[in-house]
């Protein structure tokens, strides 16, 4: 199977999604939605998809072509805007983003095990750098097209109706694809099929990856605490504009784009545990510059700090994953895994809801801080052996919590970064040089 078909499939799927994502929470507050119905909004969708993936995964070793449920599920994922553009209150929302997650559910597995099938081993970072910047680019396009259109439209039935149609075209290059040959489950009867479906057996074996699901679930459920209410602040307490919202996820795109491939060189060199602990401590204080901020130029400032931190960090768990993943059942073993980790992702946002009712949207975001930074010392408990170890310039040994140790990894994993981000920024100049002094040599030439 051609890795290009995952290139353009996550162009415009990234393109759809930015249209709206950013915005839903704002979408359900105009719908007359309270604090708590916006944690609930985003919590119930993602339990939904979360526990259907078992399902979609086991099915997914049950039949010979993945690629199916990969368009199945992404087509259901674009159909469903169709009415989400006609809801009238934030209950009807409610209902149909959930039912929409259930059947969006069916490609998650099979994409996820189909994409590390498909990578040789010594491409995997490279690649995956790639669809980052592929579906960054996508949602740098979506996102200020949405940004544009609601400013000037407010929410309009047509905005919808483009996220669907681009949802269904991000799934075409799967219709004609061929898949390589993996082992698959013969027997699908629903039976043996349910059995599948409830077995953590692969899990249980596996002490490593029990590791990073307790330490990322953690992480999710300390971020998406106060993520979903962060837009809510920029409209309500910084009297920004949804324009204000697509140009700070815009930034952060960019952000995102520019710091992707030295990522994906730092990560090959010092290890994923390393880059996880050093990108954990820029991501912590997101919430602290929301809950301080006396304007909103401090968000529009952080989101660049905050977003390129979130790219190495995502880069590294994803790679991390990817070399412990046992290779019998990996789809099931995918959708166990995003089933725990997304368990966090669910229930922030209800709890978060919850909190911020009773103790206000500044207290939330200091406690959602809080955890952030302890999520570290789960992080720290995964083992990775690493040829290179960051070169610590002080040799601190600050206690408790090693504090010494993750302040110098951070200041020396972020110096190696921004290096790299430099020497290829430099690259790329040359390479632009070199192409106007070709094409001016050529035109001398003709003359």
């Amino acid at each position: 199977m051609d890795i290009k078909s995952f290139y353009t499939s996550t162009f415009f799927r990234s393109l759809a999604d930015a249209l709206i994502s950013p915005f839903i929470s704002v979408f359900a507050l105009a719908l007359g939605a309270t604090q708590v119905l916006i944690g609930l909004i985003s919590s119930l969708p993602t339990l939904a998809s979360l526990f259907s993936q078992l399902f979609w995964g086991s099915l997914s070793e049950s039949i010979e072509k993945k690629s199916m449920l990969i368009i199945l599920g992404g087509i259901a994922w674009a159909v469903m805007w169709v009415p989400i553009a006609m809801v009238k209150d934030p209950v009807q929302l409610l209902f149909l983003l959930t039912i929409q997650s259930l059947l969006a559910a069916a490609s998650a597995p099979a994409w996820t095990a189909l994409l590390i099938q498909i990578m040789p081993v010594y491409k995997r970072m490279y690649i995956t750098g790639n669809l980052n910047l592929i579906s960054s680019a996508g949602a740098l396009i979506g996102t200020l097209l949405g940004g544009l259109v609601l400013n000037a439209f407010g929410f309009v039935p047509f905005l919808f109706y483009a996220i669907a149609f681009l949802g269904v075209l991000s799934r075409l290059p799967f219709f004609w694809q061929k898949e390589p040959v993996s082992y698959y489950f013969n027997n699908t009867n629903l039976a043996s099929l349910v059995k599948r479906t409830f077995d953590f057996s692969v899990i249980r074996q596996d002490k490593e990856l029990i590791k990073l699901i307790t330490a990322i679930a953690f992480l999710n459920f300390s971020v998406t605490l106060a993520a979903p209410f962060m837009s809510v602040q920029i409209v309500t307490g910084l009297k920004g504009t949804l324009m204000d919202l697509a140009l700070i996820s815009a930034l952060g795109v960019i952000s995102a784009i520019l710091f992707y491939r030295p990522w994906a060189a730092i990560i090959e060199n010092t290890g994923k545990k390393f880059v996880m602990l050093a990108c954990l401590i820029p991501i912590s204080f997101i919430p602290l510059v929301y809950a301080i901020a006396p304007n909103i130029s401090w968000p529009y400032i952080y989101e660049i700090v905050g977003t390129m931190s979130w790219a190495g960090f995502n880069l590294a768990a994803f790679a991390y994953l990817a070399n412990i993943l046992p290779k019998e059942r990996s789809s099931s073993s995918v959708a166990i895994y995003n089933l725990f980790v997304g368990l966090g992702s669910a229930i922030g946002p209800f709890v978060g809801g919850i909190f911020a009712d009773l103790i206000g949207l500044q207290y939330l975001f200091f406690l959602s801080m809080i955890l952030r930074l302890l999520s570290g010392l789960l992080l720290d408990r995964l083992e990775e052996k690493t040829g290179f170890k960051p070169k610590m310039m002080f040799n601190l040994e600050f206690e408790p919590f090693g504090l010494g140790y993750k302040i110098e990894n951070f200041i020396s994993t972020y110096t190696l970064v921004v290096d790299e981000a430099l020497r290829e920024s430099a690259k790329a100049l040359d390479f632009k040089r070199h192409l106007r002094e070709k094409k001016l040599f050529r035109l001398i030439k003709k003359e």
